[in-house]
């Protein structure tokens, strides 16, 4: 193990814990506004301290390495540039779930796992984020205006 791997959990240890001191301390948010980020951050120090004991405890131990990444292919990136044709063309929730339903079947994944996270994402967007969080997301498509 190398000293300068627990450089980067330490740095965002510092900062979360940093970035919830200055919400505490400094802005005074209330309770109700500050208490999802302040389970998160404090969710995110505890995993940095997990993985800075991790890396002591594991000193001995070196990672084996691993080989260069994989090149990213031209389809690879058609993907991602076809999530914004997508949303474009059909509107944030159903653009989002159509396209998740065309990418799992693309990639080779049943059609039930490939409908049922099309399903899925799109109750989540309607339903939580829109209906239960009062999200102001996109519903029409963006070219109709």
């Amino acid at each position: 193990m190398k000293h300068g791997a627990i450089v980067f959990p330490a740095l965002i240890f510092a900062f979360a814990a940093t970035m919830l001191a200055i919400g505490y301390l400094y802005y005074q948010y209330s309770w109700t506004a500050f208490a999802f980020p302040l389970a998160a951050g404090l969710a995110v120090c505890a995993l940095c301290i997990a993985e800075i004991i991790a890396m002591f405890r594991a000193r001995g131990s070196e990672a084996p390495r691993a080989g260069a990444p994989p090149p990213i292919s031209a389809a690879g990136a058609a993907w991602l540039f076809a999530l914004a044709a997508f949303l474009y063309a059909l509107g944030f929730v159903f653009g989002a779930a159509l396209y998740l339903l065309v990418c799992l079947r693309g990639n080779g994944c049943s059609w039930r796992l490939s409908a049922g996270a099309s399903a899925v994402s799109l109750i989540v967007t309607w339903g939580l984020f829109i209906k239960l969080l009062g999200v102001q997301l996109p519903l029409h498509p963006l070219w109709m205006g």
